[in-house]
């Protein structure tokens, strides 16, 4: 199971708004932890607004309004791809729980789950 603390690795201070963003993605991603029955890392969650435009600046993301910043996002280590795709066959799953995903083509490496719906709606979406 994904666990409270690795969603805010770095501890960034939080609102009572970012705790409960915290604790329904804990919940609807062990839901897809316990059905994808693999081992999953977190490699980003809860990001401080310093870091999320150190990785604007680098080029690894464009969203200067990330669900990141407000606890309502995480990414999963993906290297093989195989999440990615597991996600693509189990959108109803997604859709259950209520979680979307960036497209696996526009994240290799990782997916990014996000508790709220991108402004297109698609539970599949690009940045």
């Amino acid at each position: 199971m994904i666990r409270r603390e690795e969603l805010n690795k770095q501890n960034y201070p939080t609102s009572t708004q970012i705790e409960n963003n915290l604790d329904t993605l804990l919940k609807r991603m062990n839901v897809i932890r316990e059905a994808y029955a693999k081992p999953m890392i977190v490699t980003s969650g809860l990001r401080s607004d310093a870091k999320q435009l150190e990785l604007i600046i680098k080029g690894l993301s464009q969203a200067r309004k990330s669900n990141h910043l407000v606890g309502a996002a995480c990414d999963i280590l993906d290297k093989d791809g195989e999440l990615g795709k597991w996600c693509l066959k189990n959108e109803e799953l997604l859709a259950e729980t209520g979680l979307w995903c960036e497209h696996p083509k526009a994240s290799p490496g990782w997916v990014h789950f996000q508790i709220f719906p991108p402004n297109s709606g698609k539970r599949f979406f690009l940045p």
